[in-house]
């Protein structure tokens, strides 16, 4: 009796030690998203100007990393710079903002941010969407010169908002963010923003802005 229950308690420890091995062979810790680097540009602020005279003087731009907390979230930092001409046929179109007559009116747009990102992550093998919630610092400024009147109009504004986006990466290293938008409050202004130049009215608001951006770039997975 003694030996048989002896073989069996050897039985019984051999089993478990099997699924011990078994189950430190086989788990695994979830993986982290992995660091990357990115940049690329924004093209609604540059359609605005139809895409003309790129250069110093009319270019957007964005870099920036995020970093793994797990398998389904990161976090990251990014900055965007945009320095973009705004067409007199730009302002002529239909815009909440800008009302009346803009003839003769062309502008300048420079807008800053420095962000402190959150990213979710689904990944569909070919295709990663990310929805990104951010929190941004800025600055920002408006000019317009109303060439029939000759008269100036420039706005600076220092800012805090926050920034909603879905990013859709295909193969890991092309992606777009439809849509971006930019929420910000004007924590210091040089001026009042609503203002007529001529007959043009620039009907920013005292103390809210938004911005809606379409971006395209390239990722790199370290």
């Amino acid at each position: 009796m003694q030996i048989v229950i002896k073989t069996k308690m050897k039985v019984t420890v051999i089993f478990i030690l099997c699924l011990l091995l078994s189950y430190i062979a086989f788990a695994q810790a979830p993986e982290k998203q992995k660091t990357t680097l990115f940049t690329g540009v924004e093209l609604i602020e540059l359609a605005q100007n139809n895409f003309r005279n790129l250069g110093r003087d009319n270019h957007t731009f964005f870099l920036g990393a995020s970093f793994g907390i797990d398998e389904k979230t990161s976090w990251g930092v990014h900055y965007t710079g945009m320095n973009v001409e705004l067409s007199e046929e730009h302002l002529q179109e239909p815009s909440p903002a800008y009302k009346g007559d803009f003839t003769g009116v062309t502008g300048n747009l420079n807008v800053q941010r420095l962000y402190l990102d959150y990213y979710y992550n689904w990944d569909l093998n070919f295709l990663r969407i990310q929805p990104v919630v951010s929190f941004g610092l800025g600055y920002n400024n408006w000019q317009f010169h109303n060439r029939l009147i000759d008269e100036d109009y420039d706005l600076r504004t220092f800012s805090a908002g926050i920034s909603g986006r879905f990013r859709f990466t295909f193969f890991e290293y092309i992606f777009a963010e439809i849509p971006a938008l930019d929420v910000f409050l004007h924590l210091h202004k040089n001026r009042s923003p609503e203002a007529f130049l001529g007959d043009a009215h620039i009907a920013f608001n005292d103390w809210l802005g938004v911005f809606n951006w379409i971006f395209i770039g390239c990722s790199l997975p370290l």
